[in-house]
């Protein structure tokens, strides 16, 4: 193995914190559209935290399974599907484009095809990765090794 790349511990926090935020607002609508006494118990706040921090393990989860991998044979990447694996050979050019607020690597291959690798990635104020380009700048470089250097038995 070449490289590996994952999500920064940070990235995961971030994204955790979203989908709990997320779920958070969900209880805090239930909770509120239900009919009844305005004044909400105790055990309503507690489900309306409660998502919080079961966003942030689900982030730590999303750490640990999504990845690309860069080793002599190719690419292999990983998000919550099956790993797919490109071999050198069949990349025709890498290059980081903009997607939703997100700059990420994204892999063309030579018959056309395109690869969105969901990591590294390089998004907003609180979910950058500050070496992203050094990670880009390894892709490109291990590209170019491949393309023309000579292969190693």
């Amino acid at each position: 193995m070449l490289a590996e790349f994952r999500l920064t511990w940070r990235q995961a926090l971030v994204r955790g914190l979203r989908w709990g935020g997320l779920g958070s607002g969900v209880v805090l609508v239930i909770a509120t559209a239900v009919p009844g006494e305005r004044e909400l118990p105790e055990l309503v706040w507690i489900a309306v935290l409660a998502p919080l921090p079961l966003g942030v393990l689900c982030g730590a989860a999303t750490r640990l399974r999504v990845f690309t991998r860069l080793d002599q044979r190719g690419i292999v990447s990983r998000s919550f599907g099956p790993r797919v694996f490109v071999p050198w050979h069949r990349v025709d050019e890498v290059r980081a484009e903009r997607r939703g607020g997100r700059t990420l690597v994204e892999v063309y291959l030579i018959d056309g095809a395109t690869l969105r690798l969901r990591a590294p990635y390089d998004g907003g104020p609180l979910d950058g990765d500050p070496r992203f380009e050094q990670k880009l700048v390894l892709f490109g470089q291990l590209r170019e090794a491949h393309l023309y250097g000579k292969p190693q038995n």
